[in-house]
């Protein structure tokens, strides 16, 4: 999830469990925990691959809360709990929460986390929820107000903050089914056309749960469908050929191409330009993320340059494509192909 979310639910997990111990103080450095396994991000800076390698690696393992978290609640019981006796436990309790907590509620995006690194770097991925979800973020927003009102540490604050934590863990479970269903439902329009693929998968889309992205590889053919579990509309299916030759070979074999295959548990498609200078530019897009519209153009992936030859010119590079069209139309239109 996105880094005011992650604050909201540490501030929230704070002052649910240890509100009435530490007051205001659990919020406030329950956010700042919640925050805190995100600042893998800065690694990008150093390596371009960086991102897909070692954000939402280490400090998202489930070693890192227990481990860190007990340092850090020790620190802040030493330093601004007072040293009251006592108290150590409400500290540690606060920062391992905290920091557990944040890579939990990663599992149920798309993205990705490494629960179990070093051990092992599979990425467990529920795709339940988006990584920006409003309604989610909305109920632990409406426990902190309520507890900013009430009086942090009090009855009515405590008990909203469960609440909120209760509505919200209920719904990410609910994002799970929806998923599942969603897929339960492609497989069934593939049959209902004589089209029987094993490998069928449902991904959320931007701000809501009810939007799911099909993917679907038969053969060297992808679908991208797009099904709304609101309106139930059938899905209408784009399609396109993966592109293949000596080009797409080389560049898969290349160490970022490998790294963005692990990242994307193998979602990916190639698509090759020929261009009229001779030049051939190869792309490995993620099938995971688009826009509707556009089935072919993934938002995200990586690209070599190739000449004549078939010979790599410079170093694989990462892309990034901006959304067809303004921010707005690409809301309404998201919103009009759920709710519509």
């Amino acid at each position: 999830m996105e880094p005011v979310t992650q604050a909201l639910l540490g501030a929230t997990i704070g002052e649910a469990c240890f509100g009435r111990e530490l007051g205001g103080q659990a919020a406030l450095w329950g956010a700042l925990g919640g925050l805190l396994p995100d600042v893998d991000v800065f690694l990008s800076a150093f390596d371009p691959m960086a991102e897909f390698l070692y954000h939402r690696g280490p400090t998202h393992a489930l070693w890192f809360g227990p481990c860190v978290g007990t340092l850090l609640g020790y620190a802040l019981w030493w330093t601004c709990g007072g040293r009251a006796p006592g108290m150590q436990l409400a500290w540690i309790g606060l920062m391992v929460a905290a920091l557990l907590t944040h890579p939990l509620l990663d599992v149920f995006t798309t993205y990705g986390t490494q629960l179990l690194t070093p051990f092992s770097h599979w990425r467990f991925s529920l795709d339940a929820v988006p990584i920006i979800d409003p309604l989610y973020s909305l109920l632990l927003l409406l426990a902190m107000l309520i507890g900013w009102r009430a009086g942090y540490g009090t009855r009515a604050a405590v008990a909203s903050a469960w609440v909120a934590l209760a509505l919200s863990t209920v719904y990410l479970f609910y994002g799970v089914y929806l998923n599942r269903e969603a897929g339960a439902r492609a497989r069934a329009a593939l049959a209902r056309e004589g089209v029987f693929v094993g490998d069928v998968r449902s991904y959320p889309t931007m701000f809501q749960v009810y939007l799911r992205r099909i993917v679907v590889h038969d053969g060297d053919e992808v679908r991208i469908g797009w099904l709304s579990l609101w309106n139930g509309r059938e899905i209408v299916w784009d399609r396109f050929r993966v592109d293949s030759g000596p080009e797409v070979d080389s560049l898969r074999a290349t160490h970022e191409a490998r790294v963005f295959e692990w990242f994307t548990s193998n979602q990916t498609a190639a698509r090759v330009e020929r261009r009229p200078d001779g030049e051939t530019v190869v792309e490995l897009g993620d099938l995971r993320y688009g826009f509707p519209g556009a089935p072919a153009q993934p938002l995200w992936g990586v690209r070599a340059r190739f000449d004549s030859s078939g010979h790599m010119l410079g170093r694989v590079e990462r892309f990034r494509r901006e959304m067809p069209g303004p921010a707005g139309a690409v809301v309404r239109e998201l919103l009009r192909a759920t709710f519509g």
